[in-house]
């Protein structure tokens, strides 16, 4: 294998480590929006879980805060607090169907969900910013090397 392949494999890999990060993201902000807006599916859920709608507003807030700390630069410390939040999250959102006897199709996604966030947590560099992390992948500021 040349060195370029083994470049562009490795390049292909270190950007697949995005793909949970952005599912991660994806479904927390259509997650806080949801929960907030107090859509149907929202209050269908919580009644068949048993939870009152004011904790609703409280997971929408906590993912909203949860966001706002993955997105902005730096504080590294509380970002791992926002990850484990999200962990707590879609790791009780599973646990909570499965405790009122719902199948797969009900508890699989937020079992996902909470997976996927402790890979985006473990495969981002470390580092203040997306910016830094882009860097680290070779896909910002990055320069061809000549054959």
């Amino acid at each position: 294998m040349s060195t370029r392949t083994t470049s562009m494999m490795s390049r292909g890999l270190k950007l697949a480590r995005w793909v949970p990060v952005a599912a991660v993201l994806a479904e927390t902000a259509v997650g806080a929006y949801w929960d907030l807006a107090r859509i149907s599916y929202v209050r269908d859920s919580f009644d068949h879980l048993g939870y009152p709608m004011y904790f609703a507003t409280i997971l929408g807030v906590a993912k909203t805060a949860a966001l706002a700390t993955i997105l902005t630069p730096g504080h590294p410390r509380t970002k791992e607090w926002a990850y484990a939040g999200l962990v707590f999250v879609y790791g009780g959102a599973a646990t909570s169907h499965v405790a009122a006897g719902d199948g797969p199709d009900k508890w699989a996604m937020p079992l996902f969900f909470a997976a996927a966030t402790f890979a985006a947590r473990a495969w981002l560099p470390q580092g203040g910013s997306t910016t830094a992390s882009l860097r680290a992948l070779g896909t910002v500021g990055h320069r061809p090397q000549p054959a």
